[in-house]
């Protein structure tokens, strides 16, 4: 059953700042991921750095999509409905926002779950995400011009039937950050992450432990934005896909060093240019060995937004990866049976198309990242002060499966296939 957040957010961007465009549709058209996205200003960015918040104050904002705890993995043919609102009060800009789950948490949740049985029922052992997810924020601008804001995190769920659906999973973190004119800093704390299944063939459960991102931009003279961040988490598995009451330890570490430019045609219209090295590693310390996936890569990016008309924005995107290696160690233990990445095949689960999402492979070695380049585009419609923003998918890309015998063909029932919208009040 699907779900609609009645939110829409409005606000000046980086790259139109005279437009009222912000969501992951936009994000994406312009090359960002959803959650690791420090370049493109955003409103999308208060949950990189809480200070943001001061700057789309009476705002709301939508996310078109389905139920959490039914889609798992927020997907571009599968996306999750989420949205919030934030209020300017006096010199406080105050907000909640709704189901915000992170890709990145439920990833490694899912990877620490024993297999699932089949395709069909692929969450019938899945460790519960994070779901019913509520963050808080609050911010305000010192007298120095300043601006701060603060961000508080909390999910807590559990489902008590004496059978294999049990589960009980809960959450908690914070998030700090500063913004000055030409700079930034940022420190997210994950505070607690726990998810349990105890009436499954093999009990099984996460237990997160430390987990933070620290990081920054600064804006040269000459415009160029130089950023970094650092992105760490460890937690312990017991049972999953091993026998019960073994445990394994696992980590994530992901960091990112980047600078980029954007240049102004004119009050509305703007190109831009970034680079970033990306370094990630996954572990997981299982008694047979250890799994490892090690991934580096250098993308590089070319983007545009421009205003078509008063009424019609339009933006794209082209990535290539200068350099780009992934290495698997032992990634076929954490996969399990869930080899397959097609959603129509028996063997099919999240735990490949996770993995597969990295780079990652069930297949030893090193390998360079093959198809890297990779075009996006997205529109947004102007009503005022509504805005509906939407990404503009291919048959290849956007969709779980189709009929059609071409690729990368732009199908017209393919339009904005995520829809975000923005309203200020």
């Amino acid at each position: 059953m699907k779900k609609i957040l009645g939110f829409a957010a409005v606000a000046a961007m980086g790259l139109a700042s005279t437009s009222a465009l912000a969501s992951k549709a936009r994000i994406l058209a312009l090359g960002e991921e959803v959650e690791d996205n420090y370049f493109i200003e955003d409103s999308r960015s208060i949950f990189t750095n809480a200070a943001y918040v001061n700057d789309y104050s009476d705002t709301l904002m939508l996310e078109w999509g389905g139920n959490g705890a039914f889609t798992i993995l927020d997907q571009d043919d599968n996306a999750k409905a989420m949205g919030g609102f934030l209020k300017k009060s006096g010199n406080f800009t105050y907000g909640v926002y709704l189901g915000n789950e992170s890709n990145v948490s439920s990833f490694l949740r899912i990877v620490a779950s024993p297999d699932s049985p089949s395709a069909a029922t692929l969450q019938s052992t899945y460790l519960a995400t994070a779901d019913n997810q509520t963050d808080f924020f609050v911010g305000s601008t010192m007298s120095n011009g300043i601006k701060w804001g603060w961000n508080f995190l909390w999910t807590s769920d559990k489902n008590e039937a004496n059978t294999a659906a049990n589960s009980k999973d809960s959450a908690m973190a914070t998030r700090f950050g500063l913004l000055g004119s030409n700079w930034e800093g940022f420190v997210n704390l994950s505070l607690k992450s726990e998810s349990e299944k105890k009436n499954l063939a093999t009990p099984t459960k996460f237990d997160g432990k430390l987990g933070f991102l620290l990081g920054g931009s600064y804006k040269l003279d000459s415009g160029v934005k130089l950023h970094a961040a650092y992105k760490t988490f460890k937690w312990e598995q017991t049972g999953g896909n091993q026998a019960a009451g073994v445990k394994t330890d696992g980590s994530f570490t992901r960091y990112f060093i980047g600078a980029g430019k954007v240049h102004k045609l004119s009050e509305t219209d703007s190109v831009f240019f970034r680079a970033v090295y990306d370094a990630l590693n996954v572990e997981l310390k299982y008694a047979s060995g250890k799994a490892e996936l090690d991934r580096k890569a250098l993308p590089l990016v070319a983007g545009y937004e421009v205003n078509a008309t008063s009424w019609l924005t339009l933006r794209g995107s082209v990535s290539y990866h200068l350099l780009g290696n992934a290495e698997s160690k032992n990634l076929a233990t954490v996969v399990g049976s869930e080899q397959s990445t097609n959603p129509g095949a028996a063997n099919f689960g999240l735990k490949g198309l996770a993995l597969n999402s990295y780079d990652g492979s069930t297949t030893d070695g090193k390998k360079s990242i093959a198809n890297s380049t990779s075009v996006n585009a997205g529109a947004s419609l102007l009503f005022g002060n509504l805005t509906v923003d939407g990404f503009i998918g291919t048959t290849a890309a956007s969709r779980a499966a189709t009929a059609q015998s071409k690729q990368g063909v732009l199908a017209l029932d393919n339009l904005m296939t995520r829809v975000g919208m923005t309203y200020n009040f």
